[in-house]
């Protein structure tokens, strides 16, 4: 018998990095949320996927169907999203343990933002002007949580998460640690960033 999701199936494109009997990682696009806080909701990052993943963990149920982690919508990046209900809750039980790992560029809106809490590591970080930019690496995949933590104000930077690791144990294949990846880690340039006039 065929499951049907709770919520509306959208079409339009989806940026899928990678995919396994298990689970997916997609890229989410800044301006669009991960998911409808109601039923009857659309034009999220879930919602495209039920045109080609029909078979997302606690679709019958949840307007959050297998979100492990949560970028806001003005963030953008890679989501794990799990497809079935195991699945959801064995990775979304090793990210509440810091058992993924995330990499993200951040653009601050402070030109001397204060160095990360513990579970943050910074790689690099550049001011332009008024703006702070960082490269780090965290075992949380909830910008909001990061920022309220690391900057007291969860609207203040703006996140692209670029990479993202699961051990291999929460793979049905275990083969060692997955790494999804944008692009590498690259130093950030010393030049000055300037906006180009209209």
């Amino acid at each position: 018998m065929d499951k049907q999701p709770l919520l509306p199936i959208d079409s339009g494109p989806v940026e899928l990095w990678y995919e396994g009997p298990t689970f997916l990682v997609a890229v989410k696009p800044a301006g669009m949320a991960m998911h409808p806080d109601r039923p009857e909701g659309r034009g999220t990052l879930v919602n495209l996927l039920f045109q080609s993943n029909r078979w997302l963990a606690e679709m019958e149920e949840s307007v959050a169907p297998g979100v492990v982690h949560r970028l806001r919508p003005q963030d953008r990046g890679l989501a794990v999203v799990a497809k079935s209900d195991e699945t959801a809750q064995a990775l979304r039980e090793a990210h509440a343990q810091g058992g993924l790992r995330f990499s993200y560029r951040i653009r601050v809106a402070h030109p001397d933002p204060p160095r990360p809490p513990g579970e943050v590591r910074e790689y690099d970080r550049r001011r332009y002007g008024e703006i702070t930019v960082i490269d780090c690496e965290a075992p949380s995949g909830n910008p909001e949580e990061i920022a309220g933590r690391w900057f007291g104000d969860p609207q203040l930077a703006e996140f692209v998460a670029y990479a993202v690791e699961i051990p291999g144990e929460l793979r049905s294949d275990d083969q060692g640690v997955l790494q999804v990846a944008l692009g590498h880690r690259v130093q950030l340039p010393s030049i000055e960033l300037y906006t180009a006039p209209t």
